[in-house]
């Protein structure tokens, strides 16, 4: 649905989050939906998603809302990632990345690296630990299916691996209390996301045809 070539463009696009000064509720997604669907970067979303013809399945509201939501994190992590000084422009994200040999599947996004690939899946959840689980199993099996189709079509030398970030809501509407223990909790998942991702690009250099004959060089 979306492409964008490096951090900075992304962090462009997204940048009206800040602007509305969005929080990842613990409302309901459809009462999310009922309060901010007149908003109109919403429906320009959804103009965008159905202007695509990403998929034959139809839009869900509540998908839009989670989009708001993982933008968020997103920014929060490609944060985490700059302040590790990697080249930024060379990091690619696709936004709903349509698997067109994969029954019309959908991943939430797709971080590019050099020939690096990560197939990245969100998921919240709002009550107690066991549903989590769950919740974590359930899309840890997409991502692994969605991160199968994409192997088979790409070259053997690209490196396609899967990841999964379980989120938590930050922030009670109704009462106008912020969950810091949610924050931290969502933070620290963003932490290891980001040194995932750094072992994967300093995987990839490692293969760089210069650094493998600095290896070399240790024998003499």
């Amino acid at each position: 649905m979306y492409y964008f070539e490096g951090i900075n463009k992304f962090n462009t696009f997204s940048d009206f989050l800040d602007k509305l000064s969005w929080k990842i509720e613990r409302q309901l997604l459809k009462e999310r939906v009922n309060i901010y669907q007149s908003l109109p970067i919403y429906q320009e979303l959804k103009k965008r998603f159905s202007e695509q013809l990403i998929t034959i399945w139809p839009l869900k509201e509540e998908e839009v809302i989670t989009w708001f939501d993982t933008l968020l994190l997103m920014r929060r992590l490609l944060i985490e990632l700059f302040k590790t000084g990697i080249e930024s422009d060379k990091i690619h994200i696709l936004m709903e990345y349509p698997l067109i040999f994969g029954n019309h599947m959908r991943t939430d996004y797709l971080i590019v690296y050099e020939r690096s690939i990560i197939v990245l899946e969100f998921g919240m959840f709002n009550q107690d630990e066991r549903r989590s689980e769950e919740r974590y199993t359930k899309k840890l099996q997409e991502s692994i299916t969605h991160r199968q189709v994409i192997a088979n079509i790409v070259d053997k030398s690209i490196d396609v691996t899967n990841y999964v970030l379980i989120y938590r809501p930050e922030f009670d509407r109704v009462h106008s209390v912020i969950n810091t223990e949610n924050i931290d909790y969502n933070n620290y998942e963003i932490s290891l996301l980001s040194k995932f991702i750094q072992l994967k690009i300093n995987t990839q250099k490692d293969l760089l045809a210069i650094n493998q004959l600095d290896k070399i060089n240790i024998y003499y």
